[in-house]
């Protein structure tokens, strides 16, 4: 029996417009989940949406970051995977306000998650950046040595 060969994540070269269009499709539908329940004694509290949409923006977070390191060109991979990271703020936070009527500022401290959750973006994309550099330059090493 033939085993069928799976690509590693290292392997694989997914768009960050990818990863956008499902986390915010799956926050929508969270989002929409939550709005529909809020009804009622089991009432969700209005803060729920923009956890909810916060809870997206890390998971594309670190999606983003582990495949950057299998993008062939990085350059672009990076300018893209924070448009989309703007994009997917923008309108998950916009949902939720939307859903709620709250600002993010009326909601608690979610005006300053964003910020958090931003810079920290940055700085994960940065750090598995460096660790493609590492890994590349330790290839050139290994190459370089006798068998």
């Amino acid at each position: 029996m033939e085993q069928k060969h799976q690509k590693s994540v290292y392997e694989m070269d997914i768009s960050p417009f990818r990863i956008l269009l499902w986390n915010a499709l799956a926050a929508l539908f969270f989002q929409a989940i939550v709005y529909f329940n809020s009804t009622g004694s089991n009432a969700f509290l209005p803060r729920t949406q923009y956890t909810v949409a916060l809870s997206f923006l890390m998971v594309f977070s670190l999606f983003s970051a582990v495949l950057s390191l299998a993008s062939q060109k990085p350059d672009d991979y990076w300018w893209k995977s924070l448009v989309s990271y703007v994009i997917l703020a923008i309108t998950t936070g916009l949902t939720a306000y939307l859903f709620t009527g709250l600002t993010p500022d009326e909601a608690g401290p979610f005006k300053w998650m964003f910020f958090v959750f931003t810079f920290g973006f940055i700085l994960l994309l940065a750090i598995f950046r460096a660790m493609r550099k590492l890994m590349n330059m330790a290839q050139k090493m290994d190459k370089r040595l006798p068998k």
